[in-house]
């Protein structure tokens, strides 16, 4: 006899994300007291205007949190492809018509706000990767129905972003989509001949324009950038305790950012190593909850979610980090959660929720299905 009715299953408590949870908010409150550290200075030494500004951008960021963490995820797998499309359309009229900034176009102003769409747009591609990867099933080891199907959107994204430039985020975006297909499953064959065609595009972008070469001429020569040189100093003064937050002065009018993609360095002056050590630690702590939720997560557009927005979390604090410390050329990444653009931090607490709906919606569907087996 079968059963019609639904059985009631008890929710569930799934640890790593009580310690996802808590590297997110440590480096939430980083960022909050960096935020006051460097960007009263701007605000005439108003410690309150500047912990207001900060704090906004979070209360944003936690709504944006809750919406994604309770919103059913299969109603976001079917409109996958047309989130996508609309987030990569605001990349390319970033690309087209938005204002120019530092020689790039990465802006779009929507009733009197102004953002990067880029860092949803990267969101939306890993969503609707996951949607294909899952579709895709044992095709993703094709050519034409697997391999190229699942890159398409990483691809799209990319050619708006190398248009505005935006080098990195390109690059970072393909390498996203490219680690998602590679655990999927494709073959390493495809991934060989896509990485031969993409190397020399990517070569090919970057070279034309001149800040950009500039940058990695400087990076492999034996003189770093300035705002790289400056950072390496702030980050030599601090030595294993800091001098203390507030203390440090790298930040006034020498390290270019500091609130933002340089803030690392500050961190490093005021709180020293301890301070780094604290944030790297952090970070790889969300790679690892986010790898062990991996392999336990069974529908797969879970999965891929949960190892798509942990893989860009951490591949873009590893990137800043390393530019801050001269290890890669220069350019202008977010630390996640603890840099001060708004747009990025929204988007990073919106990842997290969505990292959360992901797990707990895929572990309670096994337990719901253990029930109901138990009870036939």
């Amino acid at each position: 006899m079968t059963r019609t009715n639904s059985f009631a299953v008890p929710p569930i408590r799934v640890r790593e994300l009580d310690w996802l949870m808590l590297a997110v908010a440590g480096l939430c409150c980083l960022g909050l007291v960096m935020a006051v550290s460097v960007q009263s200075l701007d605000r005439s030494g108003d410690v309150l205007l500047a912990l207001k500004a900060q704090g906004s951008k979070l209360v944003v960021g936690i709504v944006l949190f809750v919406a994604c963490a309770v919103v059913p995820l299969g109603l976001v797998r079917r409109n996958a492809l047309a989130l996508f499309l609309v987030a990569a359309g605001l990349v390319w009229a970033a690309a087209l018509f938005g204002p120019e900034r530092n020689h790039a176009r990465r802006w779009l102003s929507i009733a009197g706000m102004s953002f990067q769409p880029v860092d949803f747009a990267r969101v939306a591609m890993i969503v609707v990767t996951a949607a294909w990867i899952a579709a895709v099933g044992e095709r993703i080891r094709e050519l034409f129905r697997g391999f190229l199907v699942v890159l398409a959107p990483a691809v799209v994204l990319a050619l708006g972003l190398f248009l505005q430039p935006d080098n990195g985020n390109a690059l970072l975006s393909l390498a996203v989509a490219g680690t998602m297909a590679v655990t999927a499953g494709v073959s390493l064959r495809w991934v060989g001949i896509g990485a031969a065609l993409a190397v020399p595009a990517a070569l090919f972008a970057v070279g034309r324009h001149g800040y950009a070469l500039e940058r990695v001429q400087r990076w492999l020569s034996e003189d770093p950038p300035y705002q790289v040189a400056q950072g390496l100093i702030a980050l030599k003064s601090g030595g294993f305790g800091g001098a203390g937050i507030g203390h440090g002065w790298r930040k006034m009018g020498f390290v270019p950012e500091p609130h933002n993609d340089f803030v690392f360095t500050i961190i490093g002056e005021e709180l020293g190593f301890l301070g780094c050590s604290a944030v790297l630690l952090c970070f790889a702590l969300i790679g690892v909850v986010c790898f062990r939720l991996t392999r336990r997560l069974n529908d797969p557009f879970h999965r891929y979610i949960v190892f798509g927005c942990g893989f860009a979390l951490c591949a873009q604090a590893v990137i800043n980090m390393l530019v801050t410390t001269g290890l890669t050329p220069a350019k202008g990444i977010d630390l996640p959660f603890v840099s001060a653009g708004g747009t990025n931090l929204v988007t990073s607490l919106g990842v997290v929720g969505l990292i959360g709906n992901a797990a707990r919606s895929d572990l309670v569907s096994q337990r719901a299905a253990v029930t109901y087996q138990g009870g036939n």
